[in-house]
């Protein structure tokens, strides 16, 4: 696993679970196959810019700054399906909405994309190999 793919492993935890730990960030890797230590991870919520907010019963936990969780969140709500065939992904977007999505792509996998492709209502994601292909498929049908 490359330092991007940490990252967005990372930037998924924070997401989807209420982490109120460096520790438990580890752990979450750690289950993903992924290794880090607690000094990575620091450095990792540093780059990625989390925040630790409170919460009404006195404990904190991680989260996204909000422009990033609304960014990720209207990519994820303007595919509308998804196909894959060997190396490549076929997604279908809401008319006039590729470019965001594209983009939002881009960022999160741009070590592993060899080419993609948009045009007004889908974009094609051509990844450098299959197995790069299936994993980011699995993580695009969660959005």
């Amino acid at each position: 696993m490359n330092k991007k793919e940490r990252l967005e492993k990372i930037r998924r935890f924070v997401t989807d679970y209420q982490i109120g730990t460096q520790e438990e960030i580890v752990e979450h890797l750690k289950e993903a196959g992924i290794s880090a230590t607690q000094a990575t991870v620091s450095r990792d919520i540093k780059e990625l810019g989390i925040v630790k907010i409170p919460l009404k019963n006195n404990t904190y936990i991680y989260e996204l700054p909000k422009t990033i969780v609304r960014s990720l969140q209207l990519a994820e709500n303007n595919i509308v399906g998804s196909e894959r065939m060997g190396n490549m992904i076929n997604l279908n977007v809401i008319p006039g909405n590729t470019a965001f999505v594209k983009s939002q792509l881009v960022n999160a996998f741009s070590e592993r994309i060899f080419n993609c492709l948009a045009d007004d209502n889908s974009i094609l994601i051509i990844l450098r190999n299959e197995e790069d292909a299936k994993e980011i498929f699995e993580q695009v049908k969660k959005w």
